[in-house]
């Protein structure tokens, strides 16, 4: 009997060790592919979908790509608020679909507001930056001059007024708008949503963040202190200048972007 008894508790020790075991497994396991989706931003004057739309999806990702204010039908004609409202608008009919993991990505304008909606969202789950642009703090886009005719127009109650200005692409591309004083000043201001230092700096928190920087990008030349060092600390952080040139950055950084994905958002 009491061998029979000892041989019973050594059963019941076993079973319980391997019901540990495999709820710990089950807690560690990743999710699957079909329960992340991924939101691309497109960049400046450009049009959906965004870069990498069609490759994350024949990875087998579930792809959203939205149009955004600085696309070159909308041509700042909403503001970067609205703009903003827009991917919340994706991200929470996404969460509602069942999709357990978000991850917002962009290229260019695109990774300006990626990184933009992160400070003022805390609805998803990693931030995929290519060639992040658009610097009206430190770039050929930084105009004090019409900033302040903005803030003029506004202050005076002059709303609808438009302001008429010279837009700065990559490269040498220059094309002519007008918007808005309150739209101009949403894209334009050194001290608003399209600053990147002050973005970084205001994350709603702590979430994975990969960059890849233009080989040539003026951006580039300012280095990861510009913004990248002052976004909330992560281990699975990390910031990689390309070898390639600006718009060719996303293709180029493809392969190591899904990897770090599966690495370290499907988890």
């Amino acid at each position: 009997m009491k061998i029979a008894a000892a041989a019973m508790l050594f059963v019941c020790a076993s079973l319980n060790a391997q019901a540990q075991s495999s709820n710990t497994e089950a807690s560690a396991r990743t999710i699957q592919k079909s329960e992340l989706a991924i939101v691309l931003l497109h960049g400046k004057w450009g049009m959906p979908p965004a870069p990498l739309d069609q490759q994350f999806k024949e990875a087998g990702y579930k792809v959203v790509s939205p149009e955004m204010g600085w696309s070159r039908e909308l041509a700042y004609s909403m503001t970067y608020e609205a703009s903003l409202q827009r991917v919340s608008a994706e991200v929470e009919s996404l969460r509602q679909q069942g999709f357990k993991k978000v991850v917002l990505g962009g290229q260019s304008f695109g990774a300006n507001g990626a990184l933009a909606y992160a400070s003022t969202y805390s609805n998803v789950d990693a931030l995929l930056l290519f060639a992040p642009g658009h610097n009206p703090d430190i770039d050929r886009n930084r105009n004090p001059a019409k900033v302040e005719e903005a803030k003029a127009l506004i202050s005076s109650a002059q709303p609808d007024k438009l302001i008429t200005f010279t837009d700065f692409n990559d490269g040498s591309r220059t094309k002519d708008f007008s918007a808005s004083p309150q739209a101009y000043l949403s894209y334009f201001d050194p001290d608003g949503l399209a600053s990147m230092p002050k973005t970084a700096t205001n994350q709603k928190k702590a979430i994975p963040v990969l960059v890849f920087m233009g080989r040539s990008d003026w951006v580039t030349r300012q280095g990861a202190k510009y913004f990248f060092d002052r976004l909330p600390k992560h281990p699975a952080n990390k910031y990689v200048v390309s070898d390639s040139e600006h718009r060719q950055v996303p293709q180029a950084s493809f392969p190591s972007a899904i990897q770090w994905v599966e690495s370290h958002v499907l988890k």
